[in-house]
């Protein structure tokens, strides 16, 4: 769900997102989303991928 989301932020923007907050400011993703059941995940370079702790 992530991905596909910062690529339609890419597509109106005509950049990628640098993070979860700017697609949530921009409303693309709501804040209290699950979209990756709790695990903290993070944008490079248009690639969004977890984050391990």
């Amino acid at each position: 769900m992530v991905q596909g989301q910062v690529e339609a932020y890419r597509i109106d923007e005509k950049k990628y997102p640098t993070s979860i907050e700017m697609l949530e400011d921009t409303k693309y993703l709501k804040q209290d989303t699950n979209a990756c059941a709790g695990k903290k995940i993070q944008i490079s370079d248009g690639e969004v991928s977890t984050i391990d702790e």
